[in-house]
């Protein structure tokens, strides 16, 4: 008797052919992309040691916007989610709003303690 029904990777190819899946080259430009933004934070963080004046709640805010954009990109791309459906999207970003509101009260909580 013939089985009609789609063999596993049939179907997963099918569900990715609807978006047209990204390209090795396309995968190295995005890891290019992260390596760029990983050497831009690590050259900030030497800023003082070549003194350089940078305040730390400027360093701060630098290092968690730096961290949204590559946060974005790897959830975005290296794990699909931009061909995704909206509510998962959804799910990532309430999970980010809510790291950010953690990380930001910690350091509003403890910013007097430690002054940088």
């Amino acid at each position: 008797m013939a089985d009609h029904a789609p063999a596993h990777g049939d179907v997963h190819n099918a569900a990715h052919d609807t978006h047209g899946h990204p390209t090795a080259k396309l995968y190295i430009q995005i890891a290019v992309l992260l390596t760029i933004i990983t050497l831009v934070e690590v050259f900030l963080l030497y800023l003082p040691d070549m003194g350089i004046p940078v305040s730390g709640t400027v360093l701060v805010v630098i290092f968690g916007l730096l961290s949204v954009l590559k946060f974005l990109v790897v959830v975005g791309w290296y794990m699909h989610l931009k061909f995704d459906p909206m509510f998962f999207r959804a799910i990532f970003a309430f999970a980010l709003i809510v790291a950010l509101t953690v990380a930001t009260a910690f350091i509003a909580l403890f910013h007097g303690m430690y002054p940088f």
